[in-house]
């Protein structure tokens, strides 16, 4: 079926459905279909060359995939941390919305945090989104628990992530909430940094 045209002046709009195909197309569950900016196009029902009047190549495509994603991983977990008032309250907030999120786009995460996608876009990590949002999650633990490193940071971080990625690794074992895990994380977090 044939896309029908945006009115002029829409241009935005089209990209924003390109990078939408190319999302879902990266996200595909069991595994991701190979992305080629002939089959986003396909996907979305317009001509291979109108992909380039928005990414002169697929790395530009991954690239604006990637922020999109890592965008909306953010925004969640900001709205919940603004909701609390306490620096660990905070944090709490933080670590529960990621891994909401991260459980409830299982595609998307493994494409933020599982795959090869910024490398293949050629972002180096000082200038991928995922910096911007480990350096807020970083912020975080420092103002809640003290600590200046970055080491607890990524303590922390690595202990989300399993709690995310093990879920759809093992999804017959017996966890426990994911809130729970997180409580008895930052719990130890907290009672080591006092030590």
């Amino acid at each position: 079926m044939a896309r029908v045209r945006n009115p002029r002046g829409e241009g935005q709009r089209l990209r924003d459905e390109i990078v939408a195909a190319a999302a879902q197309l990266l996200a595909a569950e069991p595994e991701p279909e190979p992305v080629s900016l002939r089959g986003v196009a396909r996907r979305v029902g317009i001509a291979p060359q109108s992909m380039y009047l928005h990414f002169g190549d697929k790395s530009e495509l991954l690239a604006a995939v990637v922020a999109v994603r890592f965008g909306e991983l953010l925004r969640a977990c900001e709205a919940a941390a603004a909701a609390e008032a306490a620096p660990r309250a905070r944090l709490r907030a933080f670590c529960v919305a990621y891994c909401t999120w991260g459980l409830g786009n299982p595609g998307h995460y493994r494409l933020l945090f599982e795959s090869r996608a910024t490398t293949q876009a050629g972002i180096p990590y000082e200038a991928s989104p995922g910096a911007g949002i480990f350096n807020r999650f970083a912020a975080l633990v420092s103002q809640s628990v003290g600590s200046q490193g970055v080491t607890t940071a990524v303590l922390l971080w690595v202990a989300l992530h399993g709690i995310v990625s093990l879920r759809w690794s093992k999804p017959g074992f017996p966890w426990p909430p994911a809130e729970e895990l997180v409580d008895d994380f930052l719990q130890a977090l907290v009672r080591d940094a006092g030590s």
